[in-house]
């Protein structure tokens, strides 16, 4: 696509959102966006061929957002220990402000239609713990570690696991059922033990 066909897609892309988010995506038609797009509903098949393409580009780039959000606060970072705290403060923040925006959603529709919904978030949850434990991965990989201090690529990839499996739990136990431990103060221990372990 050309970068006008690019703004277009986006534009498309964010009204859905914005539907999505009154209405829940079920009962989105083609019309409700090219209205909301103030475009015709025949430019949109230029796009995306029906409305589940769109619902599914909309949580393509929700992913690709989230990560793109993480991986920019890890980047940042300087040592290993800091880039692990900001994944885990940066993922239980975006996680917290997209369940805001799908519990809305969900509010909006059947039983049925919940249930559909559920497998596409399910795929959305794949989607982006392989993207996240790609970054963890990354950071982890580049670490200083001592001269004689070797860790495997399965190390590497079960850390990864082990770390973005503790804040999804850390984040729903905290924001989903009350837990009262500071959720900063558990990404501070979890991050400082992966790395004192990593670099010892």
């Amino acid at each position: 696509m050309t970068s006008q066909d690019d703004i277009i897609h986006q534009e498309i892309l964010q009204a859905a959102l914005r539907l999505y988010r009154k209405s829940g995506p079920t009962k989105v038609t083609m019309d409700n966006v090219a209205t909301a797009t103030g475009r015709s509903r025949s430019s949109l098949y230029y796009y995306f061929k029906n409305r589940d393409e769109i619902f599914q580009a909309v949580l393509d780039r929700i992913a690709e957002d989230v990560a793109a959000e993480i991986r920019i606060a890890v980047t940042a970072a300087v040592n290993l220990n800091d880039k692990l705290y900001a994944y885990c403060s940066t993922k239980m923040k975006t996680t917290a402000e997209w369940k805001r925006v799908f519990n809305a959603m969900d509010q909006s529709m059947s039983d049925d239609e919940i249930s559909k919904h559920t497998k596409l978030m399910d795929a959305l949850h794949k989607k982006l713990i392989y993207m996240e434990q790609g970054i963890l991965i990354e950071a982890m990989s580049q670490a200083g570690l001592p001269p004689d201090r070797s860790i495997s690529n399965a190390e590497l990839e079960m850390l990864a696991f082990i770390i973005s499996s503790a804040v999804r739990g850390i984040r729903r136990e905290v924001y989903d059922h009350n837990d009262p431990h500071d959720p900063k103060a558990a990404a501070t221990l979890l991050s400082g033990m992966v790395a004192k372990w990593l670099q010892s």
